[in-house]
């Protein structure tokens, strides 16, 4: 028995060191208990409201921005979007601006609702700071990244601004069906 006592002694110091070099000791925050974002995208949040999945898509040109991002609302109380803003140009958001609770939207090129920037000051690879606002919940600031319109965001477009044609009288017409007028929000520098 006495020549037990003297091996358990020796292996429980290893068995314990053993645990801090693999990482079970790592506590709350350990990688694996971090939030992961497997898309090209960036996750933030305040409250119950998350913005997933946020990124620009941009045209080789650069002049007008995509935001394709979902805003899930996991709380019991609805909010709404009061403002979208960016550091990188001009926002033009149209449609909806309600989240109901426990629902999510969905923004893309030609959904509703959408989210422009235009006049972009950045080229694809850079990062823009895009600003969500809300009703009742603090914003969310994110820093997201601007990718080019190739590869799996080749389809990605923003619409066709709307073209004027000569009428009867020599003055010109927009062509395009009435549409809500889209909240424009001022850069912020």
């Amino acid at each position: 028995m006495s020549r037990r006592i003297p091996a358990v002694r020796a292996v429980a110091p290893l068995a314990f060191v053993a645990a801090l070099v693999t990482g079970c000791a790592s506590g709350f925050d350990a990688t694996a208990r971090q939030s992961y974002a497997p898309g090209d995208g960036i996750q933030a949040g305040t409250g119950d409201l998350r913005v997933l999945s946020a990124l620009v898509v941009a045209p080789d040109d650069g002049s007008t921005g995509i935001v394709l991002m979902a805003v899930a609302n996991s709380g019991a109380e609805s909010d709404e979007i009061t403002a979208i803003e960016s550091d990188a140009g001009t926002v033009d958001y149209t449609g909806s601006k309600e989240i109901q609770a426990g629902e999510t939207l969905v923004f893309g090129a030609e959904s509703d609702p959408s989210v422009l920037i235009r006049d972009l000051i950045v080229d694809a690879g850079e990062a823009i700071t895009v600003k969500v606002s809300f009703g009742e919940a603090e914003p969310i600031s994110l820093r997201t990244v601007v990718v080019p319109a190739t590869g799996e965001y080749a389809s990605v477009t923003a619409p066709a601004e709307p073209s004027a044609t000569p009428t009867d009288d020599g003055s010109a017409t927009p062509d395009e069906t009435a549409s809500p007028a889209p909240i424009s929000s001022p850069s912020t520098t």
